[in-house]
């Protein structure tokens, strides 16, 4: 199964800020989607609702193991229907051949395709599962895929490997497994700093390195290890500036989440900095998922001011005013960006505000 062109797209909200409490009770607004196999972005899924966490930092891409040209109508497909024009596909390799002299070797090489048909079916399969919340389902499925790519003999420290275990590790937090997700979860990172080390830092091995951190440091920020998650997601941020430049979605998502836990290490004005770098950056270059997240970056900016409040009475007045100045701007952003539950965050966060300011 060959491993195809990897790379980040974010369009997360990362880790939302609560304003009420610094505790360790902070979970992912939309935690992140799976890494998919591909040229073009996948979807990152998990969170409190199990919507897909970023829609996509992902990997996708039409295989080109079949052999067979796809045509550019066949190239949206999604889905089941995908699944099943690649069976036909696998089937109908064997036509395009036309020589029946060599009917024998014909016939070898439609197993060989007709055996990697069917590990990419259960791997888009398993992303199916995975996206539409279905996660024992993809845990067994990514299993499956896993034990067939080391009977076909691709090395543990494969990319291959490394981000189908990603995903696992990932499912394994969500079921609130923390001994198989942090194994799972330092296998990666240990295979990949390994192959860093000698030399192998292509984009596809820094991007999933990239995404992985970020993955491990979403699980120990839930788990309360502040610390440890914000050492995570200055290593992922550093990376992914490194090789997808400073506005790219991924690298927002990393000052969003750093300020995540730097509001809950209660370093407010790391926090305020975080945020406020990450607004201006995706407002310098408008990416489409940057501008997609942006209406979170302000909600979350409105509640580190909310938390700021609480511990400070006598700017309590102005704060205010900065938290309802950004709430405002979460709000006209969500609605040109047609962002529906961006939009009920800020304005549950404006209710928030005007319960303040009638005390």
């Amino acid at each position: 199964m060959s491993v195809k062109q990897l790379s980040i797209k974010a369009t997360t909200s990362g880790i939302p800020i609560n304003p009420h409490c610094l505790s360790t009770n902070s979970t992912l607004h939309k935690p992140p989607t799976g890494l998919q196999n591909g040229k073009s972005a996948n979807k990152e899924n998990e969170g409190n609702n199990q919507s897909t966490i970023s829609k996509c930092f992902g990997f996708v891409g039409l295989m080109s193991i079949l052999g067979t040209k796809v045509k550019e109508e066949n190239k949206e497909q999604l889905g089941e229907e995908k699944i099943i024009h690649m069976i036909k596909l696998a089937k109908l390799s064997q036509e395009d051949s036309g020589d029946y002299v060599d009917r024998g070797k014909n016939s070898r090489t439609y197993e060989i395709q007709h055996h990697d048909a069917q590990k990419y079916i259960i791997d888009d399969m398993a992303n199916n599962a995975y996206e539409a919340g279905d996660f024992k389902k993809a845990e067994k499925l990514f299993v499956d895929l896993i034990k067939q790519l080391v009977t076909d003999g691709v090395a543990q420290s494969h990319n291959s490997i490394i981000h189908i275990s990603a995903k696992l590790a990932n499912l394994y937090a969500m079921f609130h497994e923390e001994v198989k997700a942090c194994e799972g979860f330092n296998f990666c990172i240990h295979h990949l700093e390994a192959k860093i080390k000698k030399g192998e830092d292509d984009f596809d091995t820094l991007a999933l390195y990239s995404l992985i951190l970020s993955w491990f440091g979403d699980c120990v920020h839930r788990r309360g290890d502040f610390t440890q998650s914000l050492a995570l997601f200055k290593k992922s941020h550093e990376i992914s500036v490194k090789i997808n430049g400073k506005h790219h979605p991924h690298s927002l998502l990393q000052l969003n989440n750093m300020a995540a836990a730097y509001t809950l290490m209660n370093r407010l004005e790391d926090a305020v900095d975080c945020l406020n770098t990450a607004l201006v950056l995706a407002q310098e270059v408008q990416m489409d998922d940057g501008m997609k997240d942006l209406p979170y970056y302000f909600i979350n900016l409105a509640n580190v001011y909310l938390t700021q409040v609480e511990k400070s009475a006598a700017d309590a007045k102005e704060l205010l005013k900065m938290a309802e100045n950004s709430c405002r701007e979460a709000l006209k952003c969500a609605k040109v960006v047609d962002n529906r539950d961006a939009l009920i965050q800020a304005r549950k966060c404006m209710k928030q505000i005007n319960s303040y300011q009638t005390l």
